[in-house]
């Protein structure tokens, strides 16, 4: 929104909005809208604006302000989410057995991955996330896992909404070349991408149907990272993804994009 300095005060302002219009199905007008939220006119319609390119909010065609379709997926993900995180906790808990690493859990939502799901390293020195937490898909080892099964136009609209909100982000041809090497490795990887002094390897989860619902990943501080192990680590991660799939019931080829579709 331009204004960066109050990014916590303008997240509990977009929470506020959002928690009255879903109390208001039909939508509310601006004017009502900055009555009941008690946010100033101008602040209410820059924070719109934001939330209606990020699908939370949409206008009608009587100009009112409603709830848009981007809450469904949210809401979508976190039923999926409850589900998966029991049938993945077994996998994830022999991860970290076996590495003494972090595992994560987590699942695509717009341009983000949210962990839905987490076990510790036995280490004092690790990762720092939470359930809940998110971090932005393309630099992620989830994220990667995810996108790379995922449909084309889910990619595209991923690519093109991180380089509008965030104003960086791959080119397009470096995006699918990554995503294609993840499908021809069963894994994926992000060494000190998205965090500095973090490594991490993924794998995605697909669903009965052999659609990609999550991924998981092993999160090493980069000391501890053992980059002549990297595929050794790949497909553990892979397997216990793969143990994660069949609980879910899945049982072949995941649907949707292959390794020859870019």
């Amino acid at each position: 929104m331009g204004e960066r300095g109050g990014g916590l005060r303008a997240v509990e302002r977009a929470v506020e909005v959002l928690n009255i219009l879903a109390e208001h199905p039909s939508g509310l007008s601006l004017a009502d809208l900055a009555r009941t939220s008690d946010v100033p006119m101008t602040t209410l319609h820059r924070l719109l604006g934001v939330l209606r390119e990020s699908t939370l909010v949409r206008e009608t065609a009587e100009g009112r302000y409603a709830v848009g379709s981007g809450t469904v997926v949210l809401g979508r993900a976190f039923l999926d989410g409850l589900d998966l995180r029991e049938a993945a906790r077994p996998a994830m808990a022999d991860v970290v057995a076996r590495t003494s690493e972090t595992c994560h859990l987590g699942i695509l939502a717009s341009v983000h991955i949210v962990y839905i799901e987490k076990i510790d390293s036995p280490h004092p020195v690790r990762m720092y996330s939470r359930v809940g937490g998110t971090n932005p898909a393309l630099s992620t080892a989830i994220g990667r896992a995810i996108l790379a099964y995922s449909p084309a136009p889910v990619v595209e609209e991923v690519v093109e909404t991180s380089r509008r909100l965030f104003g960086h982000g791959d080119r397009g041809e470096d995006v699918h070349a990554v995503l294609a090497q993840v499908r021809r490795h069963g894994y994926s990887t992000d060494l000190q991408d998205n965090e500095l002094g973090i490594c991490c390897v993924g794998a995605p989860v697909f669903d009965h149907g052999g659609r990609v619902v999550a991924g998981i990943s092993v999160s090493t501080p980069a000391s501890r990272f053992d980059r002549a192990r990297l595929d050794e680590t790949g497909q553990l991660v892979r397997a216990a993804a793969g143990r994660i799939s069949a609980a879910l019931g899945w049982g072949g080829s995941p649907a949707g994009r292959g390794p020859d579709d870019d």
